[in-house]
């Protein structure tokens, strides 16, 4: 009898070491799977930079008799900025045109200058901003009622609106998320976009008006 009840001792404490053992392993096994299903979340670390450039329209006036446009005219435009916040950014630009609509008479001229840059984000997609600052124009020729050459500094300013075209979707379904809080909205987020605005080059009474329309692309770094 003594050598059964040990026999049966012996049986119980075996089946008990089995059952603690596969259950310390399923739990092994169990954790090991859980942190494999965890993934890394993936950060979107735009910095906080952006260039951009396309064509222009210009317009030259002066007063004719009946004070209206007088020149057209056409170039380029390039845009670089820095973004502090989706409220305020600095703009740096420089634009000049060629092509004049008029060959014999017509007006070029050439612009450089560094805005503040108040923006405020209309939607997800959609970005308006202003241009405030100081710049630097120059014309060539008079125009075709020689009109003043132009080569002065002065206020300048501008509107416009910016739009997104990069893929948020994307970024959601990855579970990517941006490491600064005005990322993801307007045209401020990592990725391409599209820019239309308008400017008067040289603000001052003395001088004939001066104003652009430009559009192009954008890249937000």
């Amino acid at each position: 009898m003594k050598n059964l009840y040990t026999k049966v001792g012996v049986a119980v404490v075996t089946l008990l070491l089995l059952t603690t053992s596969m259950n310390a392993g399923a739990k092994g096994k169990g954790i090991e799977m859980a942190i494999a299903e965890v993934k890394e979340i993936p950060v979107i670390n735009p910095v906080p930079f952006y260039i951009g450039g396309g064509p222009l329209w210009g317009r030259y006036g002066g007063c004719d008799g009946k004070c209206k446009y007088i020149d057209v005219t056409y170039g380029a435009l390039l845009r670089a900025g820095y973004e502090h916040n989706e409220y305020l950014g600095i703009e740096g630009r420089v634009l000049g045109t060629v092509y004049k609509e008029d060959p014999l008479g017509g007006e070029t001229f050439r612009h450089a200058g560094l805005f503040l840059k108040p923006s405020m984000p209309l939607s997800e997609d959609f970005n308006m901003y202003g241009l405030l600052g100081y710049a630097w124009t120059r014309t060539f020729t008079g125009g075709n009622h020689n009109l003043p050459i132009i080569n002065d500094n002065g206020f300048s300013a501008g509107i416009g609106l910016e739009y997104d075209l990069s893929d948020r979707d994307d970024d959601k379904e990855d579970g990517g998320v941006y490491d600064r809080e005005f990322d993801g909205q307007a045209d401020q987020e990592n990725g391409w976009g599209l820019f239309v605005d308008f400017q008067r080059l040289l603000i001052k009474s003395n001088v004939p008006n001066m104003d652009v329309i430009g559009f192009g692309l954008t890249y937000d770094f």
